[in-house]
């Protein structure tokens, strides 16, 4: 079964876990910053995309629809970062635009990927 799953299924796994990553020091940078910021929230989505990182894991076709809405939605904290001045942008954003930019090159990489080598 493992030889039938193109190779970018497993890169753009590991991209997703890498966001995940990122998401997860953003939480707790904000949790910091923040103390009214819900932590569950954040271990909800990241559990969220865990799977998706399993199931990209394991080949399966649709999940680059799923992550492209998933990305899609976690893209609006990034877009709100756009409306501040130049001098107000900090790690936060710069990491979530990091992260979102990892979940599109996940998706980009399932895009271009066919399941047969």
């Amino acid at each position: 079964m493992d030889d039938k799953i193109h190779p970018n299924y497993k890169i753009a796994a590991y991209l997703i876990f890498a966001a995940i990553g990122v998401d997860l020091i953003n939480g707790f940078i904000q949790k910091q910053n923040n103390p009214a910021f819900d932590i569950t929230v954040l271990a909800e989505v990241s559990l969220m995309f865990l799977t998706f990182g399993y199931f990209a894991f394991i080949g399966k076709e649709w999940i680059k629809w799923v992550l492209l809405l998933a990305t899609i939605l976690t893209i609006f904290p990034v877009v709100a970062a756009l409306n501040q001045p130049a001098n107000n942008l900090n790690l936060l954003y710069a990491s979530q635009f990091f992260s979102s930019l990892l979940k599109f090159s996940a998706f980009t990489l399932l895009s271009l990927a066919s399941m047969k080598k």
